[in-house]
């Protein structure tokens, strides 16, 4: 009777593993069917560019409600190309120099413009820094920079950078490239080149954005806009 029983129930638990391996390979498709895609997204931006900013705190929220996620790269743009490296001086107090759209506009993405940067920038050295970087540390290093400049009130000159990149845990590479004059000149004359390519091209506002190279628009648009378009990208 024992051995009886034993059977039993070993033929019982074989069936719940047979159960168990079924239900597990019915369930594999659909999980590859709910995997996160990803589309290649680029940037054309300026640092001095407030609408980049919340731009991109908009793309964030697009890729949480389409669950597309992804891969940003950055390109250059110069917003006021010959400005001088020392900056111009922005006249009127810091409450003065942030419009009541665009201050309304950052508090409903999380940022607080606070005008307290006084100088309008050459961002030749910013672009050329982020040159030199790729991937996810790009954005770490930009969102830093922004910050900086549009709420910190630092001035993204050589001080201000290695300060964006320290916040950004890039120091060290940051520090390297600003401390190598020849390689530093090389990546302002790469930014300016791929700058003025981007002229070429017809582009004349930023941000500028292009889901997996093919150009879409300009403006920080509605993330529910902007999630269609990483939708589309991502099932093309």
């Amino acid at each position: 009777l024992r051995k009886l029983e034993d059977a039993k129930n070993q033929r019982s638990i074989d069936q719940q593993l047979v159960r168990q391996r079924d239900d597990l390979q019915q369930r594999a498709p659909r999980s590859r069917m709910m995997a996160k895609k990803t589309v290649k997204v680029t940037i054309t931006s300026d640092l001095m560019c407030p609408w980049c900013w919340v731009g991109l705190r908009k793309l964030e929220e697009a890729s949480k409600l389409s669950n597309v996620a992804t891969d940003i790269e950055w390109k250059p743009f110069f917003l006021r190309p010959g400005t001088p490296y020392e900056g111009v001086p922005k006249g009127g107090t810091p409450a003065s120099r942030v419009g009541g759209h665009l201050k309304a506009a950052g508090a409903a993405v999380g940022i607080d413009f606070t005008g307290k940067t006084d100088r309008t920038p050459n961002t030749e050295l910013f672009h050329a820094v982020m040159h030199k970087l790729s991937g996810p540390a790009q954005t770490k290093f930009q969102e830093e920079a922004f910050a900086n400049y549009f709420t910190r009130g630092i001035f993204p000159d050589k001080h201000g950078l290695i300060d964006a990149a320290r916040r950004a845990g890039l120091a060290d590479v940051v520090q390297a490239v600003l401390d190598d004059p020849n390689e530093l000149d090389a990546l302002r004359r790469e930014t300016i080149k791929e700058a003025n390519e981007a002229a070429a091209k017809g582009i004349t506002a930023v941000p500028t954005f292009a889901f997996n190279g093919q150009p879409a628009f300009s403006g920080a648009r509605d993330a529910r806009e902007i999630a269609r378009f990483l939708e589309r990208a991502a099932s093309a």
